[in-house]
């Protein structure tokens, strides 16, 4: 099985696939060629054409089409078969970036398609999350509940005063109270986060806020805790580390991405291949970042 593997990753088949592709593409796009160069008036829509507009209509609109539809189908084509011949006999489709765009588009479909030649096994998928593991990895996340004492309303040391008052009370002693909300001075902050990482509580109470918080023991109260708002007593419930999912629970997502590399790979591959076959002349600047900048943008 190996040598066949290997031979699915040659990039010299890539080439002679993708060189029977656009073989492929040219047949169809000049099929009938021949009567159309001796008759460049005759336009020729094949039965297999029909059949096509009907299963891409059914395909689409989840139904069979009608005649009326299927024959707009076939005008719409005739009628982008004529235009297209009239503007080639223009000399519209020269120097239009456009159209060299939407070409090299194509070409760059057609290397991504190649990279599909090979199915990862799942010896593949377990290497590359692996190496990625950093991509997969759930952060830490952490269940508080928090009170709010508003410095502007009390000042900064009559605020540090209450925290500390509140963390000597009863409802802080005797654990977690039912409803904070009663409690410290009000606001529009929510009173209870559960399982949130580090980026929400960044978002919702500032990034010393999140820093502190990450640092405090479960099962009792802590403070002060500073934020952009004020002073908090904060009550920690719970903390999950990071982790690494299963494999069996993000495999889709990492065949996924293990595919999309591959296509990445492949295209910067077979750009190099094709580029070394041309001498490009470029007048006023060095020219010699071509191969190491030739991966196409996502």
């Amino acid at each position: 099985m190996r040598p066949l593997r290997d031979l699915l990753t040659e990039p010299l088949l890539h080439l002679f696939v993708l060189a029977l592709v656009l073989f492929g593409l040219h047949a169809v796009l000049e099929r009938g060629s021949g009567p159309a160069e001796a008759d460049p008036s005759l336009v020729e829509i094949s039965s297999a054409d029909i059949e096509w507009f009907r299963t891409m209509w059914k395909k689409r609109m989840g139904r069979e089409p009608t005649v009326e539809e299927l024959r707009g189908q076939v005008n719409q084509v005739i009628r982008e078969r004529i235009l297209e011949r009239e503007a080639i006999g223009m000399g519209l489709d020269k120097d239009d970036v456009v159209v060299r765009r939407r070409l090299a588009q194509k070409m760059e479909f057609l290397f991504k398609d190649l990279a599909t030649l090979k199915e990862p096994s799942d010896e593949d998928l377990r290497r590359y999350l692996e190496d990625n593991r950093d991509q997969y990895e759930r952060p830490a996340r952490v269940t508080f509940t928090q009170v709010f004492f508003n410095t502007d309303k009390r000042g900064v040391d009559g605020t540090e005063q209450a925290v500390k008052a509140f963390l000597a009370s009863p409802e802080a002693v005797g654990g977690e109270p039912r409803d904070v909300q009663q409690l410290g001075d009000a606001t529009m902050l929510p009173s209870r986060c559960a399982e949130c990482d580090a980026r929400e509580i960044q978002g919702r109470f500032g990034v010393a806020f999140a820093e502190e918080v990450e640092n405090l023991a479960p099962g009792s109260w802590h403070g002060p805790v500073v934020s952009g708002y004020g002073l908090h007593a904060v009550y920690v419930q719970d903390r999950a580390n990071a982790r690494l999912p299963a494999f069996d629970e993000i495999r889709q997502q990492v065949q996924a991405d293990w595919i999309s590399e591959q296509q990445r790979e492949n295209t910067r591959k077979t750009y190099q291949e094709l580029r070394l076959q041309y001498t490009v002349l470029l007048e006023g600047m060095p020219y010699d970042v071509d191969l190491d900048n030739s991966q196409t943008d996502e």
